[in-house]
């Protein structure tokens, strides 16, 4: 072997190595949540739930969750997580996708959201109540931000918690609002974890 080819086969470890320590480096930045079990109550049906490929993500696809014609619904949503030793959950975002018809004397729709946390690993959700008016008939995306605050010594170990969502979809006289699967155009509730090291 020449000098020329000993250089070659020195910067193609030396890449190498670089690409497997920057990957471990990635890998341990990027660690991933454990999702147990959706649960729906309450008015509604969790159908399937698809954890993403980032390991932080969750799509919830729900059944029977959809106001017609003045009525209100309830769905009462429950999300185990089992956050990684060493981490902890900075903020969560979920979006909500549906469609809502509204009838052009109709007042309209609305989707309420509220959250709560339990269990020490998820820290305390800062959330208010928020609600979302719908004048228009239309596929809608909706995205609330939830704020974190750690407990204090949380970062001893990661562990167990449990994020709720309270909904309700009302709908007035000649409108519809759909937040499941029984129309083509409605979506699901998907939920986004950033964690950060402790």
């Amino acid at each position: 072997m020449n000098f020329k080819q000993f250089g070659v086969l020195l910067s193609i470890s030396t890449i190498l190595g670089i690409n497997v320590i920057a990957t471990k480096v990635l890998a341990e930045d990027s660690p991933s949540i454990t999702f147990g079990d959706a649960i729906g109550s309450g008015g509604c049906i969790v159908d399937d739930q698809l954890p993403g490929e980032d390991g932080r993500s969750l799509s919830i696809v729900l059944d029977n969750f959809n106001a017609f014609n003045g009525q209100r619904k309830k769905c009462i949503l429950r999300v185990q997580t089992f956050i990684p030793s060493g981490f902890i959950v900075q903020d969560v975002q979920v979006l909500y996708q549906g469609t809502t018809d509204v009838d052009s004397k109709s007042k309209g729709t609305s989707l309420n959201r509220t959250y709560s946390f339990s269990g020490g690993a998820l820290g305390q959700a800062v959330a208010p109540a928020k609600t979302t008016k719908f004048t228009s008939g239309k596929a809608f995306a909706e995205q609330d931000e939830i704020t974190v605050l750690a407990a204090s010594g949380l970062c001893s170990g990661g562990g167990q918690g449990l994020l709720g969502i309270n909904l309700i979809a009302q709908s007035s006289q000649g409108s519809n609002i759909f937040v499941d699967t029984a129309d083509l155009n409605a979506g699901d509730v998907r939920l986004y974890f950033d964690l950060k090291r402790c």
